[in-house]
């Protein structure tokens, strides 16, 4: 019999285990992955010099609250593969409807716009270094998430894997916010995406391995 075949023998008839555990431990390592992301940003990038009166406009806050929601899918998505017989349907329809709204928006603004304008839109002046930069900011959250949710028994590893990839991405965008100061929904729907697309897989390939049973 092969490995996956007796982990899904092995976790058929268990009970849906609680999520308090499971939930409180990915929070609090969250505390010292954000602040590690975020002293990183200070010192690696700098934060943007308009930071304050950027705080003040609504484009900042969407930027981050795209983020933030792609923070929460992976945290959700990760909790319940951390649990056996757990569902996954509900933080996977979240993913896929953020991510559509992202999509819709950066169409509207594109098509509103006139066609010599599209492209700088989408390209921005950060392009070349956005998912990077996201992707490494990333990677310095990883290991605390991985840690956080090694204890558990996800029995899809790679899936567990991408979603703590997720996690740690929507985190390192989050706080990459503070330092890029693009502002159109193209930009952001393309190239934060893409950094967050770059830390899934990285996420999925780790997983494979750190989760194995």
């Amino acid at each position: 019999m092969k490995t996956d075949d007796l982990i899904n023998v092995l976790s058929t008839d268990l009970p849906v285990t609680s999520s308090r555990r499971l939930d409180r431990r990915l929070l609090l390592c969250l505390i010292p992955a954000g602040l590690l992301v975020l002293v990183a940003v200070g010192l690696w990038l700098g934060f943007r010099p308009d930071l304050l009166p950027a705080m003040r406009g609504p484009t900042f806050w969407a930027k981050a609250a795209y983020a933030a929601v792609m923070t929460a899918a992976g945290f959700w998505l990760l909790a319940r593969l951390g649990r056996p017989g757990a569902r996954v349907r509900e933080p996977l329809i979240l993913l896929g409807l953020t991510l559509a709204m992202a999509a819709g928006l950066a169409l509207f603004e594109l098509f509103a716009m006139p066609m010599p304008e599209r492209m700088p839109a989408v390209m921005g002046d950060s392009a070349r270094v956005c998912a990077p930069n996201i992707a490494l900011l990333s990677a310095l959250a990883a290991p605390l998430v991985f840690w956080a949710a090694r204890a558990f028994a996800p029995t899809r590893p790679m899936l567990a894997g991408a979603a703590a990839g997720l996690l740690t991405g929507g985190l390192a965008t989050t706080l990459y916010g503070l330092h890029c100061p693009e502002h159109t929904a193209a930009f952001v729907a393309v190239w934060y995406t893409l950094g967050m697309i770059v830390a899934v897989i990285g996420g999925a390939v780790i997983g494979r391995f750190a989760f194995r049973w």
